[in-house]
């Protein structure tokens, strides 16, 4: 297919290592979208695979530009090397292993017209495995800038990379990506682009199919992932609180087992707690969230730390023992039991459902 126009405004970017077999379905993908007007940029990392750039140079659409390196810069370098290429206002995210379905970019591309406080978007996903089977579906909402705040602050991401797209000029404006913080550099962006009050948004609608098989990059690097992350964590929490938080609070907002060896005894518990809430206060401040946004935080962290943390002052007046019953009642997933039997749970359930397709 010929492109509509000499000007598009939109940058289809998949990064290569590798990447067959599946890279065929992905390149396929996007040259099938509904729109149509877009550039597709392929940047090959110099993959050890010769097969690789002969099958991309195979596709005569007039669409696809294809860039070679000719030595290996890891994923965040080659992100960045793409913004020199780049003259697009917007810039869609697609990942060597996964399926855009085919009205990604146009549904993506309308919440970003509409919205132009969002500096970047994301849309619900569905796991498939490497046989194509579906393994589970990703949704989640985003009612506002507290709750995109909220996760950062408990260490999470609040969107997925694999369905991303975003604005090229405010990845500028953060510094794009930071290659010193790989293999965990999606969510320091994500991180950056909440810290500096950049709106992001959740489409919801499953417009990405995201492979998980035991090749895939962010499977083979996972310790050194979870590793980067919890120091991008910690980093977010300094800079929204303007304070550098204790590890005790960072892990406890994580849902980790305490780092101190306290084991969250009850004096230690009431300490964290008091912690949050002078750490919530501060960011609520230092961001000057609207009401609505305050409540909006508050909830989502109590929603993924349990009432405990919200009733945990009340439960002082009462002894150790029966103090430590009722907040691990009310926030169950500090019990390390409790955890790995929900794991468990969810983990069945899952399997049930890929059976079900």
């Amino acid at each position: 297919m010929e492109r509509t126009s000499e000007t598009p405004r939109v940058t289809v970017l998949t990064t290569v290592y590798n990447g067959l077999p599946y890279l065929t379905e992905a390149i396929e993908s996007t040259l099938a979208q509904t729109y149509s007007d877009f550039e597709y940029l392929i940047i090959d990392d110099a993959s050890p695979d010769s097969a690789v750039v002969p099958c991309i140079r195979s596709y005569t659409d007039s669409r696809i530009r294809l860039v070679v390196h000719a030595q290996n810069m890891g994923t965040a370098r080659t992100m960045n090397d793409a913004l020199a290429y780049i003259r697009t206002p917007y810039v869609v995210r697609l990942d060597q292993d996964d399926v855009s379905m085919p009205t990604r970019i146009a549904e993506q591309l309308q919440m970003l017209d509409a919205r132009p406080d969002l500096a970047a978007v994301c849309s619900w996903e569905r796991t498939i495995d490497a046989q194509g089977h579906r393994v589970r579906t990703w949704k989640r909402t985003l009612a506002d800038d507290g709750d995109a705040l909220a996760y950062i602050l408990m260490g999470l991401c609040p969107i997925w990379h694999p369905s991303l797209m975003f604005r090229t000029d405010a990845l500028r404006a953060i510094g794009g990506f930071r290659p010193e913080y790989s293999p965990a550099e999606d969510f320091d962006v994500t991180a950056r682009f909440v810290l500096a009050r950049m709106g992001i948004g959740i489409v919801p609608e499953v417009l990405v199919l995201q492979r998980d098989h035991g090749r895939r990059q962010s499977v083979r690097g996972e310790h050194a992932q979870t590793a980067m992350a919890h120091h991008i964590h910690e980093e977010a929490m300094s800079h929204a609180s303007g304070e550098v938080p204790s590890p005790c609070l960072a892990a406890f907002l994580r849902l980790e087992q305490d780092p101190c060896g306290l084991n969250y005894t009850r004096a230690h518990l009431l300490t964290i707690v008091h912690d949050l809430a002078r750490l919530l206060d501060r960011v609520q401040r230092e961001f000057g969230l609207s009401p609505d946004a305050q409540r909006t935080l508050q909830c989502r962290v109590v929603r993924r730390l349990g009432f405990g943390v919200r009733y945990a002052e009340q439960l002082s007046v009462f002894p150790d023992a029966m103090f430590s019953l009722m907040f691990f009642a009310l926030s169950p997933q500090f019990v390390p039991h409790a955890r790995r039997a929900f794991a468990r749970g969810r983990a069945a359930i899952h399997a049930l459902r890929r059976c079900a397709f």
